[in-house]
């Protein structure tokens, strides 16, 4: 079984050096809940030991085992070795931790899941998809269901007594959401409460047997209702009947009738369900009939967020498998003696090709981190400062960041996964490597939630126009300001240059596609046929300013540790990065955001040329019809 390493040095720099754990324990929120940078870094210390002893076990195994469905039954078993390991998981409050304490939450920062969600994540991302989905549902009652609602169901969901699922694709309608045909028709005598009949698929957990419930999340219309989107609500449709007290009486009449068999996340049964095939199905509606969609946002954006870290957290999980291996595997002689015979063998970290790949990984995946646990820190920014302007501020930002999180850090975490099977040569290729396990299980994430074109599309046609492109503007010049900054550094100052003018690049395109919005011919498609290589550009350039703010902390962290050592000279501080593991962490972190920039950031500039050439040849009938 392939050991599992969690980075935990570079997530503590990034949690508490990059990002400042101590300007959100400072939030009167945060205060009144006794959460301190010191504590809030134990447990995500806590995460790294759970994971590692009981979680990273479990990967492999249930990989092999896989979730099982039992025809005659309608069951669904998930693999046997989830069940302790969940009560585990849950009795510590780990499926819960931002969650609203008054329902057993613990109310901790957003980063905070964000940083254990990749621990956990990485270790066994197939388990970890149910308590993360139960949060997510809960989060949803718990912002637009009645006191009635949130007292009924959110603290057995945040304890995980109850599970919570998502249902929303149907399988006529896919990502056409506004296409669904689940009914919800009014019962007669009990108010707010409706018959619900349809089908959903893609059901992630939408039936297992690791909790007494299940509390589907379902969408569905109303007889007479308006068609598409407009006329969809959000109803809360339990698994299992229940008593006041919550204790289960007998079946709500939903239905597996079977379970996906699929390329990777073998452990998370992904379902088909079938509602109300008795007619004994019932719901409650949440909130306003017509608003099911607006509520269920919530979720898909929680959602979102979530996959992107799963996209992260396997990459993160593939780059420690490639690196061990490399440290290890003997082959080849260094490229220097290679026309020596004789000369001794060494390790394959010392190839240039390899370096190449483990840089490329590195410093992707340390950019993905900085990118996610800042939209977290967004997140609580936004939910929790006194200032209301920047709440509202971090909250816009926070939308424009879900698809890129999405996408950027599932399309790339996808190719490090790739990498990481490369670098292992051959053995890549074999399952007891594990690289090849999570190649597999992260390809889904560029296509759950929300296909990554979706995404694009929706960065696009929707967050870059939030209030009139205030919102997108705001941001430009936060980059702006930031370039400013790091400009006036010695230390980071050519960083800062180049990628401002990667950045002048991106902008380019932006008003470009602005332009083709009022345009009448074909060339209006050109934004459309492009929005993947905008949000690939976004992401780009969000991580090169990112990784280079990191080199500029690193940097003097470095500096001081040279200036406590007396190292004045080249000779003297090289001696200090070879034996003090400090100081050699903090120039990797300068050497990473170098690669980057210098590397990987000029991507931007031939997809900005693929762009400007206006080419609208992917709209012209050129497939034909093989027979």
């Amino acid at each position: 079984m392939p050991d599992y390493r969690v980075d935990i040095r570079d997530i503590r720099f990034c949690l508490n050096e990059y990002l400042d754990l101590n300007d959100l324990c400072s939030l009167p929120v945060f205060q009144e809940r006794g959460f301190d940078p010191e504590m809030l870094l134990d447990m995500v210390e806590q995460a790294r030991k759970l994971s590692i002893e009981k979680v990273a076990p479990m990967n492999e195994t249930s990989d092999q085992e896989g979730a099982k469905y039992n025809k005659e039954t309608s069951e669904v078993t998930t693999p046997d070795c989830f069940k302790e390991a969940y009560q585990l998981y849950v009795q510590n409050g780990w499926g819960a931790l931002p969650a609203n304490p008054e329902y057993g939450g613990m109310g901790a920062p957003e980063i905070i899941n964000t940083a254990a969600g990749e621990i956990f994540t990485g270790a066994c991302t197939s388990f970890t998809m149910l308590p993360g989905l139960s949060k997510s549902a809960a989060a949803v009652i718990d912002v637009f269901g009645s006191d009635a609602q949130k007292a009924t169901y959110l603290e057995k969901m945040l304890t995980g007594v109850w599970g919570g699922s998502m249902c929303l694709t149907e399988p006529q309608a896919g990502s056409d959401v506004g296409a669904a045909k689940t009914m919800a028709t009014p019962i007669e005598g009990k108010d707010g409460f409706y018959k619900i009949v349809g089908t959903k698929s893609f059901i992630t957990f939408g039936d297992h047997d690791m909790t007494e419930n299940i509390i589907h999340l379902v969408l569905a219309r109303t007889p007479g209702a308006p068609s598409g989107t407009r006329g969809i609500g959000l109803f809360i449709v339990p698994k299992m009947k229940f008593d006041a007290s919550g204790k289960v009486t007998g079946s709500n009449d939903v239905v597996c009738s079977g379970i996906e068999h699929k390329m990777g996340i073998h452990g998370s049964p992904t379902c088909t369900l079938n509602f109300g095939d008795n007619n004994d199905c019932e719901g409650e509606l949440i909130g306003d009939i017509y608003s099911g969609i607006k509520y269920m946002f919530l979720m898909m954006n929680e959602e979102r967020l979530m996959v992107g870290m799963q996209g992260h957290a396997l990459a993160q999980g593939a780059y420690q498998l490639a690196l061990k291996f490399a440290q290890e595997r003997v082959q080849g002689s260094d490229i220097r003696n290679m026309k020596d015979p004789d000369a001794p063998k060494v390790t394959i970290i010392n190839h240039p090709d390899v370096r190449r790949m483990l840089m490329t990984m590195k410093a992707y995946t340390e950019g993905m981190r900085a990118l996610l646990y800042t939209t977290a820190k967004y997140i609580d920014i936004a939910h929790h400062h006194e200032d209301e302007k920047m709440r509202e501020k971090c909250g816009g930002w926070v939308e424009l960041f879900t698809p890129i999180c999405k996408a950027y850090c599932t399309d790339n975490g996808f190719e490090v996964t790739q990498m990481a099977i490369q670098a292992h040569g051959g053995y890549g290729y074999c399952t007891e490597y594990g690289a090849e396990q999570n190649c597999r299980d992260s390809k889904i994430t560029a296509i759950y939630e929300g296909t990554n074109g979706i995404q694009a599309l929706d960065l696009l046609g929707r967050k870059m126009a939030m209030k009139k492109g205030s919102v997108l503007m705001s941001f430009v010049m936060e980059l702006n300001n930031r370039l400013d900054a790091l400009a006036k550094n010695e230390a980071t100052k050519e960083l800062s240059d180049l990628t401002r003018a990667a950045k002048a690049k991106l902008d380019g395109v932006i008003m470009k596609f602005m332009s083709l919005g009022r345009e009448k011919s074909m060339k209006a498609f050109v934004p459309l046929i492009n929005a993947c290589g905008l949000l690939e550009m976004f992401g780009d350039v969000i991580l090169a300013v990112f990784l280079t703010e990191q080199a500029a902390v690193a940097d003097a962290k470095l500096k001081a540790i040279f200036a406590e050592k007396g190292a004045a000279d080249e000779k003297a501080q090289a001696a200090i990065i070879a034996d003090n593991s400090e100081a050699k962490f903090y120039f990797s972190k300068t050497k990473t955001a170098e690669f980057f920039v210098k590397n990987l950031l000029p991507r931007v500039y031939w997809r900005e040329a693929g762009i400007m050439n206006m080419d609208i040849s992917p709209m012209a009938d050129v497939f034909e019809q093989l027979v």
